[in-house]
């Protein structure tokens, strides 16, 4: 890390983040974050380290596993979209086929069966929906 960049200690990196500094701890255990350590042994990482969290979080959110995150981080960004893209065009096609399978299913379940099973996944469906809007 260059001179003169300011570098942060976990609890300000966990504090601006909104993670806690255990889960920063173990992204950095499995190499997804850069750290040094001061002279005093504090952790202590660039500023670039929150928008690395950041992105870490929304690859979490698309179910990859630490090595894939890790892989991911190492790629640019602009190579990384298309695939993902894909896979989640792929997921949706899935999904579409199993709520066509749920809704023969409870073509003759009781109203209140097809009322929970609704706001179920309306709630679900909300939140995936909340994350598109981030694009």
């Amino acid at each position: 890390m260059s001179i003169g960049k300011a570098l942060l200690r976990i609890g300000e990196v966990a504090k601006l983040s909104g993670l806690s500094s255990r889960t920063i701890d173990y992204y950095t255990q499995c190499g997804l974050l850069p750290v040094e350590r001061s002279s005093s042994n504090y952790r202590l990482y660039p500023e670039t380290v929150l928008q690395t969290l950041e992105r870490i979080q929304l690859l979490k959110k698309q179910r990859l596993s630490i090595e894939e995150i890790s892989l991911a981080l190492r790629t640019p960004e602009d190579q990384e979209i298309d695939p993902i893209m894909y896979d989640v065009q792929d997921e949706i096609d899935c999904l579409q086929k199993k709520l066509a399978s749920l809704e023969e299913k409870l073509k003759n379940a009781p109203p209140e069966e097809k009322a929970r099973v609704h706001g179920v996944l309306e709630k679900r469906l909300t939140d995936v929906m909340k994350l598109l809007t981030l694009f």
